[in-house]
């Protein structure tokens, strides 16, 4: 296959939804029917770990499938067709589900937007932030005049994940207002690889001081609800990790119980932390195996060359 054929059908897989690492795996092994994750890591320099993550969303889809043989695994491409025709069915199915969702939603808030949110002047009522330091400062300060109940999805961008005393902040007011007996529910969404490590501590410590929490795979904003009348929302100016992040304070209780209602939707539909943090810990558990066995191997390798030298 030549680089400009390569290219094309990148370009047509990422118009697809498919993003551009899935799309090169693919590829790669239609051209190579079983690789190795070592293999694969070698052929597009993806990064072995990432292998691992890209090769189950490929399996997820319906692209590809793992196959076992003894202490070996392989992965192969799943029949381009059949691949095609599972991930259009599943668009059709998400879209559905947003349908029906739009029209409960549109159902369930439209006799409040009737009644709250006649002769409002949107200026008095939004604040826009959009730097860093200032977001953190508004977040703590909302927090910790909370009375009563704080609601949230909790998804990435996590903007000080990597910064200990900001996460610490955060952690501290909200134990505090746990400690006054404010109620505190929190949705999460289900952590990528690198984000466990940051991530289920977080929500480990914050269950011992009587937090609720919930995992789902998607949610669809970075939302914080305050006593059913601030929002706290985000709004990322790209997919990226690295996206610039600005903030809207919506003060509003005709829009905070239309947050609610979609908060309640969500939190009905999630599992309970610990089922899914299982899974993560059993997945983490299993490549760290993996690793293992790989160095075992290495190991026995060199012996042997070793060994095969010394009767030389």
């Amino acid at each position: 296959m030549s680089n400009r054929q390569k290219k094309g059908h990148l370009e047509k897989m990422l118009r697809l939804g498919i993003s551009e690492s899935e799309a090169r795996i693919y590829t790669t092994l239609l051209e190579k029917r079983e690789l190795s994750v070592l293999k694969i890591h070698e052929l597009t320099n993806i990064p072995r770990t990432k292998v691992y993550e890209i090769t189950q969303k490929l399996i997820f889809r319906g692209m590809c499938i793992k196959k076992q043989l003894r202490r070996k695994t392989r992965y192969q491409a799943v029949e381009p067709r059949r691949a095609l025709d599972r991930l259009v069915k599943k668009y059709e199915n998400d879209l559905d589900k947003k349908k029906k969702l739009a029209k409960e939603f549109i159902k369930m808030v439209y006799p409040i937007y009737n009644r709250e949110t006649q002769s409002v002047d949107v200026s008095e009522n939004v604040e826009i932030i959009d730097d860093l330091p200032s977001i953190h400062e508004r977040y703590i300060s909302l927090v910790k005049n909370t009375k009563q109940e704080l609601v949230g999805f909790m998804k990435r961008p996590y903007t000080h994940q990597h910064k200990r005393q900001k996460v610490g902040e955060q952690e501290n007011e909200k134990f505090e207002i746990l400690k006054r007996g404010v109620i505190v529910r929190m949705i999460y969404e289900f952590p990528r690889e690198d984000e466990i490590e940051f991530l289920i501590p977080h929500i480990e410590k914050c269950i011992k001081v009587r937090e609720k929490a919930r995992l789902t795979e998607y949610l669809p904003m970075k939302m914080y609800i305050f006593d059913r009348r601030y929002v706290l929302m985000a709004l990322t100016t790209s997919r990226r990790a690295t996206s610039t992040l600005t903030m809207l304070v919506i003060e509003h209780p005709g829009f905070a119980q239309a947050a609610r209602m979609l908060f309640d939707h969500y939190w009905n539909k999630a599992d309970d932390y610990r089922n899914l943090l299982f899974f993560v810990l059993k997945e983490k558990k299993t490549k760290n195996k993996m690793k293992q066995v790989s160095l075992v191997d290495e190991h026995s390798r060199s012996a042997l060359i070793e060994s095969e030298e010394v009767e030389t």
